[in-house]
C-alpha cells in the first residue's frame, strides 16, 4: 500500500501535500466565516435603530432608592470614621470604610446622552463573559463591580462574570468570597492562580477559560451604568473585528460620588505621546461627520486597556497579549497597534458608561515579577511593543523621549514578528496616515537630542530632579541616584529641555517644572561644551545655583563661577 508523506519527492506527492494544506486553509476560513455569517445574514437587521419609544433593552419601571452614596452622591463620613477612613485609604489607594457603608446595589445616574434611550440592538446579541481580575481588592468594592454587572445586564446575554484572582494574599478574599458567590447560581465562578502572575497574563487566562462568545473586561473597582451591554455589542455583532470601548465615568476614591469625566456633548478618544502615555483628546471632525447621529461610535486609535470588549476567538487568534510584557503597562498599545495593523478596528461607545474608580496610587508592588527583567518593568514593555509595531522612524521618536530604554533588555520578540507575517500585518506608517492622524498634530516628530543624562552641578556633587512634583513646581537640586526618571534630562537639538514628558522652563522666581506647550518641540535653551553653561536665550542669562541656598535661578552669565557650570552624564546601565 502506498504511504503518502508531506516529504515524498514524487510530483503526485507533492500535488497531494498541496492540496491537503489547501483543504485544511479552506476549512479554517470557512469555519471563521459560518461563525460570522450567525450574526450577519441580514444586515439590515444588524443595524440599532433609533426609534422613537425607549429603545428595546433600556429598563423600565425603575424604583427610586435612598441610602448613604445613592444616585452617585457623595457620601461623607462622621468626624470620628476619619482615622480609620485614612488608614484605609493608604493601605488601599481607596477609601474602604466610605465604600463599605455604601450598598452594593447602589443607584447612579444615568451619564448618557438623552438620545442613547432611544435605540433597538438587535434581540440574538452574542453572548458575554465579563472578566474581573483583582488582586487583594477589599470586598464590597470588588462586589459592587460584580452586583452592578448583574444588575444592568440582560440576562440571556450575561453568560458568567469570571473572577481571577490573581494569588490575592488577604484572608478576607478567600473563603468569603466562595461562599457568597454561591447567591449567584453559577452566573459567577471564581479561579485562582497558583502564583502572582500580574495582571497581564491573568487577564489572558481568563479569556481562555471564559465560556462566552464575547470577552469584556472590567477592572475590579468599577460600576456599569445604565444598559451599557447592548451598545457595547452590536459594533461586535456587526463585525467580529471591531473592539469595542465604552465611556469612562470618574468614581470619586475618597467619596464614591459618580460623576463624568469629561463634559457632555463632547466626544474624546484615545491617543499617545512618544513615551507612551496614554492621552486623551477630542475625536476629530473627520471621524465624528462619519456618523449620522451624535450618539454613535466612532473610531479611535487606542483605548486606556482596563475596560473593553472583544470578540473571544478573535483576541485568541491574535495571540491575546504578547506573553513577553510583564505585570501591566503598554498592554493596551500592544493590543490596539495588533487590532488595527492587522485587520481590525476599535470603536468608541458614547451609548456605554461605565464609572471607574482612580486610586490614589497602586496600593502593592510587584514583588518577584520584577526579577524577570532589570530595570523598569513599565518601559521594557513599552520598548517590546515599540519594537514589534513600529517601524524605524517612529522608533527613533520614542528613543528620543526614552533614551535609556536603548538598553533595556526586551526578550525575545520573534513570535510577535511571526504573528505580523502570518497576518500580513500593516506598516505603523500606514496606522499614523489613516488612524491615529491627530497624534502628530499635539505631540508632533521628536527632534534628536543633543545631550541627555543626569544634569549635575560642577559646585556641588549633585543633580537637577524633580522629586516627582507635578507642575507648576520649581525644579530641586538633589543626591544623584542613577536611574531615576524625575532626573533623566534631556536637551533637544531645538532647545527644548525636558524631563519625561514635561518640559524645563525659568521665570522671575526661578527653575521651573513646566506643562510642555502643546504642538511645540522647541524652547529657549542652550548647552556650551566648553563652558558648561546652560544658556537661557530669551533672557540671555544662565542657569545657576544659589550658593548658600542650593536653589536654582538665572542669573547673568559668569564663565569663571562654577555654581554655573552643568554636565550632562548619559547613563549606560551594564547589567
Amino acid at each position: 500500500m502506498a504511504r503518502f508523506s508531506f516529504s515524498g519527492k514524487t510530483k503526485f506527492t507533492r500535488i497531494a501535500a498541496v492540496c491537503l494544506m489547501l483543504i485544511l486553509l479552506l476549512y479554517i476560513i470557512a469555519t471563521w466565516s459560518e461563525d460570522k455569517k450567525r450574526h450577519f445574514s441580514d444586515s439590515a437587521r444588524n443595524e440599532p435603530q433609533l426609534v422613537n419609544d425607549l429603545g428595546n433593552f433600556e429598563p423600565r419601571n425603575v424604583k427610586p432608592r435612598e441610602g448613604p452614596g445613592e444616585n452617585g452622591k457623595p457620601h461623607i463620613l462622621r468626624q470620628d470614621q476619619q482615622n480609620d477612613a485614612d488608614q484605609s485609604e493608604t493601605e488601599y489607594g481607596i477609601n474602604i470604610v466610605c465604600s463599605d457603608e455604601i450598598s452594593v446595589d447602589r443607584a447612579i445616574p444615568d451619564t448618557r446622552l438623552p438620545e442613547c434611550k432611544y435605540w433597538d440592538y438587535p434581540k440574538d446579541l452574542p453572548t458575554v463573559s465579563v472578566i474581573i481580575v483583582y488582586y487583594n481588592e477589599r470586598w464590597s468594592v470588588l462586589l459592587r463591580t460584580v452586583h452592578s454587572v448583574i444588575n444592568r445586564s440582560p440576562k440571556h446575554i450575561l453568560k458568567e462574570i469570571l473572577l481571577v484572582d490573581d494569588f490575592s494574599d488577604k484572608e478576607h478574599l478567600q473563603s468569603y468570597l466562595d461562599n457568597y458567590i454561591e447567591r449567584f447560581h453559577g452566573v459567577v465562578r471564581l479561579i485562582r492562580n497558583t502564583q502572582r502572575e500580574g495582571l497581564i497574563r491573568a487577564k489572558s487566562r481568563g479569556a481562555k477559560e471564559a465560556k462566552g462568545e464575547v470577552i469584556v473586561f472590567l477592572d475590579a473597582h468599577c460600576e456599569v451604568n445604565t444598559n451599557w451591554l447592548p451598545p457595547l455589542l452590536a459594533p461586535i455583532y456587526r463585525d467580529h473585528t471591531v473592539l469595542t470601548v465604552p465611556i469612562i465615568d470618574r468614581i470619586n476614591h475618597k467619596t464614591f460620588e459618580y460623576r463624568p469625566a469629561n463634559p457632555p456633548h463632547t466626544h474624546y478618544r484615545g491617543i499617545f505621546e512618544w513615551g507612551m502615555l496614554y492621552k486623551e483628546t477630542e475625536v476629530p471632525q473627520r471621524e465624528l461627520s462619519i456618523r449620522k447621529h451624535n450618539s454613535e461610535p466612532y473610531k479611535s486609535p487606542t483605548h486606556a486597556g482596563g475596560l473593553f470588549a472583544i470578540y473571544r476567538k478573535y483576541f485568541l487568534m491574535l495571540g491575546a497579549y504578547d506573553t513577553g510584557l510583564l505585570v501591566w503597562g503598554g498592554e493596551n498599545f500592544e493590543l490596539s497597534f495588533k487590532v488595527w495593523q492587522c485587520g481590525g478596528s476599535i470603536e468608541w461607545v458614547p451609548c456605554s458608561r461605565v464609572g471607574h474608580v482612580y486610586r490614589r496610587f497602586v496600593p502593592y508592588n510587584v514583588g518577584k515579577l520584577a526579577q524577570k527583567r532589570k530595570g523598569p518593568l513599565v518601559t521594557i514593555n513599552y520598548k517590546r511593543v515599540i519594537e514589534t509595531w513600529f517601524d524605524d522612524k517612529y522608533k527613533e521618536y520614542f528613543y528620543t523621549r526614552e533614551p535609556l530604554a536603548r538598553f533595556l533588555d526586551m526578550g525575545d520578540i520573534s513570535e510577535q514578528e511571526t504573528l505580523k507575517k502570518r497576518w500580513n500585518c500593516k506598516s505603523f506608517e500606514w496606522f499614523m496616515q489613516n488612524v491615529a492622524y491627530d497624534v502628530v498634530k499635539k505631540f508632533p516628530e521628536l527632534p534628536p537630542n543633543l545631550h541627555w543624562g543626569e544634569l549635575r552641578s560642577g559646585a556641588v556633587s549633585k543633580c537637577i530632579g524633580t522629586l516627582g512634583f507635578a507642575p507648576p513646581s520649581l525644579i530641586t537640586i538633589q543626591h544623584c541616584h542613577g536611574f531615576g526618571s524625575n532626573q533623566l534630562m534631556r536637551l533637544n537639538t531645538k532647545g527644548q529641555l525636558g524631563v519625561g514628558e514635561r518640559c524645563i522652563e525659568a521665570d522671575s522666581q526661578g527653575i521651573r517644572l513646566a506643562f510642555c506647550k502643546l504642538g511645540r518641540v522647541d524652547g529657549p535653551w542652550s548647552y556650551d561644551v566648553n563652558s558648561s553653561k546652560l544658556l537661557h536665550r530669551l533672557r540671555n542669562k544662565c542657569m545657576a545655583l544659589h550658593t548658600q541656598t542650593l536653589d536654582l535661578s538665572l542669573m547673568p552669565c559668569d564663565i569663571n563661577n562654577t555654581y554655573q557650570q552643568w554636565y550632562f552624564k548619559e547613563i549606560h546601565p551594564k547589567w
